[in-house]
């Protein structure tokens, strides 16, 4: 269809954190140890072999106050690799603002990217459009049947729109035993007419993401990567 999917070399590449080409203001994901809590921080520095600063977790509009010592893994992607590394707060400051050392990491693993054809999924997804373009009722519902880090082909009973248009996907991936559910946008690049043999499904859509926020990166890296282990 076109589309290149994001797939991982089998093998896990160990990588110094300062090597893995992050960026002052990029996102990373602290997960608590029993996966209970998630929070969405920013690099805004770090010293090797000292500590790693980020913002501190905002939740509801309000700052949290880390204790030290308290374990996260930490998860990010950078470039062509998604990373992920345990660690620990040394040091939570609220002047000149709110912001965490967390331990520098001893060990991380990095997942090289490479590119390679879209991973044959089944996926119930839910497809809506903020225009009117003579479609009838939204949201239509479809099957994704294959998903990349950039896009995913769509089959449906009913026309979700031509070449060019703009949809939102509504549906959930697993990652870790962890279920999230994202609304994607989407534009169409291509559309096909599917053989008789698969009625009542007509169409085949090819939707490329489009502003996919840092989550929603992450977890489709995630489950890809998952996909791939698993064949």
């Amino acid at each position: 269809m076109g589309d290149k999917a994001a797939v991982y070399s089998p093998k896990d590449v160990e990588i110094p954190f300062e090597k893995l080409g992050l960026q002052i203001g990029d996102p990373l994901h602290l997960e608590s140890m029993d996966q209970s809590a998630r929070y969405h921080v920013r690099l805004i520095g770090f010293a090797p072999g000292q500590s790693v600063m980020v913002t501190a977790p905002v939740v509801d509009g309000k700052q949290l106050i880390l204790k030290k010592d308290r374990p996260f893994t930490v998860r990010s992607v950078a470039k062509n690799k998604v990373c992920a590394f345990t660690s620990q707060v040394k040091h939570m400051a609220l002047q000149p603002f709110a912001h965490v050392h967390l331990e520098y990491p001893k060990e991380l693993l990095a997942l090289q990217v490479r590119n390679a054809e879209r991973l044959k999924v089944e996926i119930i997804t839910q497809v809506n459009s903020d225009f009117d373009s003579g479609l009838g009722d939204w949201p239509k519902e479809a099957v994704i049947i294959d998903i990349s880090k950039t896009g995913a082909g769509v089959k449906s009973v009913v026309k979700l729109g031509d070449a060019g248009e703009e949809v939102i996907l509504r549906f959930a991936l697993t990652v870790a035993d962890i279920t999230k559910t994202f609304n994607v946008n989407g534009i169409i690049r291509n559309r096909t007419i599917m053989d008789q043999d698969e009625a009542p499904f007509r169409y085949l859509y090819g939707v490329q993401f489009t502003g996919l926020s840092d989550a929603a990166k992450i977890v489709i890296s995630g489950f890809v990567h998952e996909l791939q282990l698993s064949k």
